[in-house]
């Protein structure tokens, strides 16, 4: 069996959430592991506070669209991340924002590089954003490819 699909969580993710983002993936023509390795990152498989308190699994700060609530980052908090009934919703506020500047983007590397271009995340902690966050999305994206053909 491929290593890939022995991180159960990660495949466990990828599983129940493929539906809704090949959803929006198909409305925004790209490939569903963009949008899924995207949130996978950004919310660690399902484990990261903001999905599992708040069903936000694009890190989205408030206000974003279809939110029904915040929670505080814990960080700091003057930081309000928005929180969603679920991965549907989240998956609709993300192309609300987002989608139109993302049109079509397939490639991992391209798509990866044009989130940090439309301010998504600056790519820099200096002010807020993560060093390497490109690349690092780019191989979340990868990784879910693999889970999308091998695992599930």
């Amino acid at each position: 069996m491929e290593k890939a699909c022995n991180v159960h969580n990660a495949v466990l993710f990828v599983s129940l959430h493929a539906r809704e983002a090949g959803a929006l993936a198909r409305k925004l023509k790209m490939p569903t592991e963009n949008i899924l390795g995207l949130a996978a990152h950004e919310c660690k498989h399902g484990e990261g506070r903001f999905a599992d308190k708040g069903n936000n699994f694009f890190s989205m700060h408030a206000p974003a669209p279809f939110q029904i609530g915040t929670i505080t980052a814990l960080r700091d908090p003057k930081v309000k991340m928005a929180v969603f009934p679920n991965f549907k919703i989240a998956c609709n506020s993300f192309d609300e924002s987002y989608g139109e500047k993302l049109h079509g983007i397939s490639d991992a590397g391209d798509f990866s590089r044009a989130l940090v271009t439309i301010g998504f995340n600056s790519g820099k902690s200096s002010n807020g954003g993560t060093d390497g966050y490109a690349k690092k999305v780019e191989d979340s994206i990868r990784m879910v490819k693999i889970r999308l053909e091998r695992c599930i």
